[in-house]
C-alpha cells in the first residue's frame, strides 16, 4: 500500500517523440496544496495470522508521501489544499464499480443529471457548489469526453477541492479529480475477483503483472460486467474493458511506460420520476416504475486511451517527466424523459431526449521537478509546459412518433405510447412504433456542432522551507485558450483568451506531525470551456463568445495531525469560495458578466488506523452555497440557494478484524436535501436520506478471500441524481458476493 501515490500512468497505443529538457529550467516551481482528507484501509491478511495494520495515507507515509502529480512536490502534510485521496482498496472493500460510486465516500460531492445537447446523460460531478465534469483528469492530463467512467484500472482517485485553474487549467472552478491507473511494478502477481448477487450481478476483474526481465514488465487488466439496478425494473448496465501496459527500464534512471485502456458499455438511461413545475419533491411514483421504452431506449459509450510516458532521473533532485495522451470517446443514446402535461395533471408526457457525442483529444506535457538552495531556504521546484488539441461533435436525433411529430419536447396523447399517467401501469415493453434520425443526415441536416479546442500552458510551483517550521507554496499557470464552434446554417463562433492563475499558501508547523494553514486560490472559467459538450452555461454560444472569462477564488484555513502514534490522520478546513464575473441574461435575449456565486463551508475528514486492527475513513461537509448576484433581469433569483449542494453531508468507512480468518465493515452516507432548481416562486429539491452499507470478509487462506457487501441495507428509497426537470432514483438493497485471489 505504500506504494499508492506513486505515479501511475494509464493508456497508450502508439509512440510519440519526446520534448527535450531543455524545455526547462531547474528552478521551475513546485506543487502546491491544501487541506488532505487522506484515505485509511487495511489490507488483507494470511489465513491464521493476525491482519497487518497497512495505512494507505496514515500519517507517517502523509509526512514523506506527494500526490503522484509533479504539480504536489510538497509532503501531503504540508499542503495546503483540501484534497481527498480515494485509495484502491476502499474501492476494493465499498464494492465501488463506478467512479460515482467511488466519489460518493467523498462528503461535499453531488452529481448532476442530464437530458441532451449542453447537458449530456454522463459523469457530472459537482464539488462545492460547481459543476466540474471537464475537470477530470487521469495521470495528470485531462480526461476529455463525455463517458460514464468505470473502477477496474483505477490505483487511487484525488479529489482536489476550491478552484484550481493553476493545476488544471481552464475551469476547475469547484475543484478537479485525478484518476491514478495501474501500471506495471517489479514483481510477480496474479490477482482477480469473480462476483455474483441479486439482481442478476455479475462482475469478473484480472489484474496480472509480469516482470520479464530485470528492468522491465508487463501488466494487464480486463473487466467484464452485468448487472440490473436494484429496486428498478428494465435498468441495467453492461461493459466490458481491457488495459494493457508496459514499462521498459524500471531500476534504470529512464523509464518508458507505455499504456492501453478500452472501455465499452451499454446500458438503459434512466430519468426516473418527473418534478411538478411548481416545485416541491419528485413526483409520489413507485421506485419500480420504469417509464422508457425497451425497445427504443439505450445508452453505449466506448473510451479508448493510450498514452506514452518517459521519465528520466537525472539524480535524485532532479526529475524530467514528458506525457503524451491521445484518446477518443463517445456516447450514443435515446432516453424516455417522463414530464407532466403541466401543473395539475397527472398526466405524463414520454419525451425523447437524445444524444450523439464524440471527442478526440492530443496533448503533450513535460515537466521538470527537483531541489535547489537559493537565497539559503530550499526549494522544491516544478515547471512545466503542455500542449493540448480537442475536436468534439455533438448530433441529436429526431425523434418521431408514427405519425411524424417530434417527441423531443414530447407529443399529442392521441398518439400511442405519447403518454400515461403516473400510476397508469406504463408497460416498459410496449412496442416503438415511431421513427429514429440522426441529425446528420441528409434528409434532416439538424444543427450538429463541431468544436475544437487549442491550447498552450506554461506553469511554475515553488514549495520554499523558510525556517524549520515554515513552508511557503506557491504557484503560477498562463494558458492561452482558442476554441472554435461550428454549427450548420450558422455563423462560426469563437473565443480567444489569456487565462492567468494563481495560488499561495503558508504552512506553520508547531510540531512535526501538526500542519496550520492558509491558502488563496484562483480559477478561470472561458466560454467554451467544456469543449462543446457539456456543462450548461460553459457552451459557447453567440450570445456569450465574446465573454471575458468567469473568475473564481478560495481562501481557505485549516489544520492537519496525525494522531495515534501516527496511525490516524485528521484534517479541517475553514473556507470561502467567491465566483465572479458569472454570466447571467442581460433581459434582452443577451448574456453579461455580471452575475456572482458564494459557498461558504467547513469541512473535517479522518482516515487511518484507530488500533491495529480498525481502519476508518470519511468525513463531514456542511456548505452554504447562495447565488449573490443573479443580474439585473434576475434580480428575484438573488440571494437564493445554490443547485445540487447539500448543506450537511457525512460519509463513513469502518474496516475492522473480528479475528485472524474474519473482518467486518459497515458505511454510512447522510445527506440534507439537495436543491434541482430554485425560482424565487418555486425550488425543487431531492430529500435528505442516510443510507448503510456493510460487509464481511472470510480470509480462505493466503490467496483467496470471500468478501459479501450488502449495499443499501435498509433499502433506502432516495434519489442519487437530479437535474432541474427529473431525479433519478438510487438503487435498492442488493448482495454481491465475491471471490478474489491473489498469486
Amino acid at each position: 500500500m505504500s506504494a499508492l501515490f506513486q505515479t501511475r500512468p494509464r493508456a497508450l497505443a502508439s509512440v510519440v517523440a519526446v520534448y527535450c529538457s531543455s524545455f526547462l529550467i531547474p528552478t521551475l516551481a513546485v506543487a502546491q496544496s491544501s487541506a488532505v482528507d487522506s484515505a485509511g484501509v487495511q489490507a488483507p491478511a494470511s489465513a491464521g495470522t493476525t491482519l497487518p495494520s497497512v495505512v494507505v495515507t496514515s500519517s507517517s507515509d502523509m509526512q514523506t508521501k506527494k500526490l503522484p502529480s509533479y504539480k504536489f512536490t510538497a509532503p501531503l502534510l504540508d499542503t495546503p489544499r483540501s484534497v481527498t485521496v480515494i485509495p484502491e482498496e476502499l474501492i476494493r472493500q465499498t464494492n465501488a464499480t463506478t467512479f460515482a460510486d467511488a466519489l460518493k465516500t467523498v462528503p461535499g460531492i453531488t452529481f448532476l443529471g442530464g437530458d441532451a445537447a449542453a447537458n449530456p446523460s454522463a459523469d457530472r460531478p459537482v464539488i462545492r457548489g460547481f459543476e466540474s465534469r471537464n475537470s477530470i483528469f487521469v495521470d495528470g492530463m485531462r480526461d476529455d469526453g463525455v463517458q460514464n467512467r468505470e473502477t477496474f484500472d483505477i490505483e487511487q482517485i484525488s479529489v482536489i477541492k476550491g478552484p484550481d485553474s493553476v493545476y488544471a487549467g481552464r475551469g476547475a472552478v469547484g475543484g478537479s479529480i485525478d484518476i491514478v491507473t495501474k501500471t506495471p511494478k517489479n514483481e510477480n502477481f496474479v490477482n482477480g475477483s469473480v462476483g455474483v448477487g441479486t439482481d442478476s450481478y455479475k462482475r469478473i476483474t484480472l489484474d496480472a503483472n509480469h516482470q520479464f526481465s530485470d528492468d522491465n514488465a508487463v501488466r494487464l487488466n480486463v473487466l467484464g460486467h452485468d448487472a440490473d439496478q436494484a429496486g428498478r425494473t428494465d435498468v441495467y448496465s453492461k461493459r466490458w474493458g481491457i488495459a494493457p501496459s508496459v514499462a521498459f527500464g524500471l531500476n534504470s534512471p529512464t523509464t518508458v511506460t507505455l499504456s492501453y485502456y478500452h472501455l465499452n458499455s451499454y446500458d438503459m438511461p434512466d430519468f426516473s420520476v418527473p418534478f411538478r413545475s411548481t416545485g416541491g419533491t419528485p413526483a409520489n411514483a413507485s421506485r419500480g416504475q420504469f417509464f422508457g421504452l425497451n425497445n427504443r431506449d439505450y445508452r453505449r459509450g466506448q473510451t479508448d486511451t493510450g498514452e506514452v510516458r518517459v521519465e528520466h532521473r537525472f539524480s535524485d533532485d532532479l526529475k524530467l517527466k514528458n506525457t503524451t495522451m491521445f484518446g477518443r470517446s463517445t456516447l450514443d443514446y435515446i432516453a424516455t424523459n417522463p414530464q407532466f402535461q403541466n401543473a395539475t395533471s397527472n398526466v405524463i408526457s414520454l419525451q425523447a431526449k437524445s444524444g450523439n457525442y464524440a471527442t478526440n483529444s492530443l496533448a503533450n506535457q513535460t515537466e521538470l521537478t527537483g531541489k535547489t538552495t537559493l537565497l539559503g531556504m530550499q526549494h522544491t521546484l516544478t515547471g512545466g509546459v503542455e500542449f493540448s488539441h480537442e475536436k468534439s461533435l455533438y448530433e441529436g436525433y429526431l425523434v418521431a412518433d408514427s405519425a411524424g411529430n417530434n417527441i423531443r419536447s414530447g407529443g399529442p396523447c392521441s398518439v400511442a405510447y405519447n403518454c400515461t399517467t403516473l400510476s397508469g401501469g406504463w408497460n416498459p415493453d410496449n412496442p416503438w412504433t415511431g421513427s429514429v434520425l440522426l441529425n446528420g443526415d441528409k434528409s434532416f441536416p439538424g444543427a450538429a456542432t463541431h468544436t475544437q479546442t487549442n491550447i498552450a500552458s506554461a506553469y511554475l510551483f515553488d514549495s520554499v522551507k523558510l525556517a524549520e517550521q515554515w513552508v511557503f507554496n506557491a504557484g503560477l499557470r498562463f494558458d492561452r485558450y482558442d476554441v472554435t464552434a461550428v454549427q450548420a446554417g450558422a455563423r462560426d463562433l469563437t473565443n480567444n483568451a489569456n487565462l492567468f492563475s494563481y495560488q499561495f499558501g503558508l504552512v506553520f508547523k508547531p510540531v512535526q506531525t501538526v500542519s496550520l494553514y492558509t491558502s488563496y486560490g484562483t480559477s478561470a472559467n472561458p466560454p467554451g470551456a467544456n469543449a462543446g459538450i457539456g456543462g450548461g452555461t460553459d457552451q459557447l454560444t453567440t450570445t456569450n463568445q465574446d465573454l471575458s472569462p468567469e473568475r473564481s477564488r478560495n481562501i481557505e484555513v485549516g489544520a492537519k495531525w496525525d494522531v495515534l502514534d501516527q496511525r490516524l490522520s485528521l484534517t479541517s478546513a475553514l473556507f470561502q469560495t467567491d465566483k465572479t464575473n458569472a454570466r447571467v441574461s442581460n433581459g434582452l435575449g443577451g448574456t453579461v458578466n455580471a452575475g456572482s456565486q458564494r459557498v461558504r463551508g467547513a469541512e473535517l475528514g479522518f482516515a487511518g488506523n484507530l488500533t491495529g486492527k480498525w481502519s476508518v475513513f470519511g468525513g463531514y461537509s456542511y456548505l452554504d452555497a447562495i447565488t449573490t448576484d443573479a443580474g439585473a433581469a434576475n434580480r428575484t433569483a438573488s440571494g437564493l440557494p445554490m443547485v445540487m449542494v447539500p448543506r450537511h453531508n457525512f460519509t463513513l468507512w469502518t474496516y475492522y478484524d473480528v479475528l485472524p480468518q474474519l473482518s467486518i465493515g459497515g458505511g454510512a452516507t447522510i445527506s440534507s436535501l439537495t436543491y434541482a432548481a430554485v425560482a424565487a416562486t418555486s425550488r425543487k429539491w431531492t430529500p435528505g436520506y442516510a443510507r448503510f452499507d456493510a460487509m464481511a470478509t472470510y480470509h480462505v487462506s493466503k490467496a483467496i478471500d470471500l468478501q459479501l457487501n450488502v449495499q443499501n441495507i435498509f433499502d433506502k428509497k432516495y434519489f442519487s441524481t437530479a437535474y432541474p426537470i427529473y431525479a433519478t432514483w438510487a438503487p435498492g438493497r442488493s448482495a454481491m458476493l465475491t471471490l478474489n485471489f491473489y498469486q
